[in-house]
């Protein structure tokens, strides 16, 4: 999770180094292995080094070719062998080239059509001298982070929105439209970002700049219809498997090895069984390390039950962080934030204390669970796709089941059942969406639907193509890089695998939800891997403890002052009657705690930041 930065200005005029090395000063914790930056007539650019993989080692971006292209570039390429085979560059000596390096002999051999050859998370920024023009590009699902101020004089690019920031032409005014989505928690409108004069560049696109003029596009898309069929539950699991093996395999090229973070369910297990049995063959005498946070006072919200099962089976190197202390706003002084985004994690001492744990020992990679849920998104459309597979018998019975648990209104509403029969009867039993927080200029400045991306109106599972290749989850992921890199720690993501997302679009949603359990292509993938108490939880743990503990008791009097600051600004968002009104459930998480925790987060951020932001 490396950084970069660059100002191009488009008549000709000099960039003056103090504007770029204030730009990339921003961009410092992105950098713990220096800096080096290169200035040309009209362009300066620099890259923030943190070398996570073997063949990255001493390597200084920017990175230069003939005739006269410059290249910065944060990123992982998982399709190695492949692109050094097809380049020629498959020897010995090709072996060692670093990723950024193999993207500029893509781009020099293949030119704009090389982006969509390049596997796994990446942006890139490259500068052609001779033709005086930018080129920007970003991977498909999002995994790392291209910004942008583009105005017909200058172009300037960062990996973060405060690098932007810091150039004189750029005025911080927050972007309301994009604070009421925040609070409606829908997913930003495309491009947007809480700055008004700042903009992202969007997954799977690319960018030109040129002295007139500018251009952007879309260089890659899936496929919504393509279907993948087998005979049996087997052949699934197994394709799964290999898929997810693979996912694995691709993540674990570091050094030293990564660490994984692991709880102790489904998801983070299969990652920690899979990268144990792959250091088992590549490198008989290193265990595997984990990272865990464990309980005694929040007894129900511990899973060491289920971890001492895998570090038994597997001999891992496992480190357990004690979380009894970690609830939300503990020692507000040192609570971290985002420059970039008032959203933060609940639980963000947890996270923070796994990250501080990893750097300690060394790991500069974890390997998270995170992207596996949504990998089941739409699973309500199974008892469609099992008739449609002439299933009959396994339809009726498994519809049984569900009626008899469920009910028939509520079995109506999960199993899509309107794309059998027309919605007309069944439009009284669907929720509407009301948000009723929100204050009516909240809703006023809510964009219009703009469903991205816009195939998924054409997928099957709508739901679960918008979340995997959409906006929210992409930008989860790199909101949470930026407190890694904080601590020295890149992140990376087994299920965020452009070809298991692929093969999980394609399955039928029966795959997804079988027989009341989710995930049953995991748990048919991961037979013999897992310890069966894994392997067959049925409900997971929740940290919702912690949360209700933190608001109704340790940290009231903390809540109440930022909710009261005579300079807050979550009311021009939230109707305040609303929110005094609510009554947190302690048991189960409700809207209420959420929309409460999103006007605490604001107001931090707000305090922290306002006065460089002129907030």
């Amino acid at each position: 999770m490396s950084g970069f930065g660059l100002i191009f200005h488009r008549h000709g005029a000099p960039v003056a180094p103090r504007v770029i090395n204030r730009l990339l000063g921003a961009l410092g914790h992105r950098g713990p292995d220096g800096c080096d930056v290169y200035h040309g007539l009209s362009m300066s650019m620099g890259h923030q080094h943190f070398r996570t993989t073997p063949e990255e080692i001493g390597e200084r971006q920017p990175l230069t070719a003939p005739p006269n292209l410059y290249l910065v570039f944060d990123g992982r390429l998982d399709n190695r062998p492949a692109l050094q085979c097809e380049l020629g560059c498959d020897d010995a000596r090709g072996r060692h080239l670093s990723d950024a390096r193999l993207v500029l002999l893509a781009y020099q051999r293949w030119a704009e059509a090389s982006f969509a050859r390049l596997l796994g998370p990446f942006a890139l920024t490259l500068y052609d001298a001779e033709r005086r023009r930018v080129l920007c590009a970003r991977d498909p699902l999002g995994g790392r982070t291209l910004f942008y101020h583009l105005t017909p004089t200058h172009l300037i690019v960062a990996s973060e929105e405060q690098a932007i920031l810091t150039h004189p032409a750029v005025t911080a005014t927050l972007h309301t439209p994009r604070l009421a989505t925040y609070f409606a928690s829908q997913a930003p409108a495309p491009g947007t970002t809480f700055f008004e004069a700042i903009h992202e560049l969007l997954p799977a696109h690319a960018m030109v700049i040129e002295t007139e003029t500018s251009r952007t596009w879309r260089y890659w898309d899936i496929d919504p219809s393509k279907t993948i069929r087998y005979r049996t539950d087997a052949d699934y699991a197994e394709h799964f498997q290999t898929l997810l093996h693979a996912s694995v395999a691709c993540r674990l090229r570091a050094r030293p090895a990564p660490a994984v973070m692991m709880s102790g369910g489904l998801d983070s297990t299969s990652i920690a069984a899979l990268a144990a049995q792959q250091l088992r063959h590549t490198s008989p005498t290193t265990r595997l390390s984990t990272v865990s946070f464990v309980f005694d006072e929040f007894a129900s919200c511990d899973e060491r039950a289920y971890m001492e099962a895998m570090i038994h089976r597997y001999q891992l190197q496992a480190a357990q962080i004690p979380g009894d202390d970690a609830w939300p706003l503990n020692h507000i002084e040192t609570w971290p934030l985002n420059p970039n985004s008032p959203e933060n994690d609940v639980y963000r001492h947890l996270q923070t204390r796994l990250y501080q744990q990893a750097s300690k020992t060394s790991h500069r990679v974890l390997l998270s669970g995170e992207g596996g849920d949504q990998l089941y998104l739409g699973a309500e459309s199974w008892l469609t796709d099992l008739l449609a597979e002439r299933q009959f018998a396994r339809a009726w019975r498994d519809s049984l089941l569900h009626i008899r648990y469920q009910g028939l209104i509520r079995f109506a509403r999960r199993t899509g059942l309107h794309r059998l029969i027309g919605a007309h009867w069944l439009r009284r039993l669907r929720p509407k969406t009301v948000l009723p927080w929100l204050t009516p200029e909240a809703k006023q400045a809510l964009p219009e639907d703009d469903t991205w991306p816009p195939s998924s109106r054409m997928a099957s599972r709508p739901k679960q193509y918008r979340s995997l290749l959409g906006l929210t989850d992409a930008h989860g992921v790199c909101v949470e890089s930026h407190y890694a890199s904080r601590e020295g720690v890149d992140i990376r993501y087994p299920y965020r695998d452009r070809r298991l997302i692929e093969f999980m679009l394609a399955v039928p949603t029966h795959q997804l939800y079988d027989h009341g359990l989710y995930k049953p292509i995991l748990r048919h993938a991961m037979d013999g891997l897992l310890p069966e108490p894994i392997l067959n939880r049925v409900q997971p743990t929740l940290l919702y403890p912690l949360f209700v503990h933190s608001l109704t008791k340790t940290e009231t009097k903390t809540v109440h002052q930022l909710l009261h600051h005579p300079d807050r600004i979550w009311p021009q968002y939230v109707r305040a009657d609303w929110l005094h009104q609510a009554d947190l459930d302690p048991q189960q998480p409700r809207t209420e705690a959420f929309i409460l925790w999103l006007c605490v987060c604001l107001e931090l951020w707000r305090l922290r930041f306002g006065t460089r932001f002129n907030l």
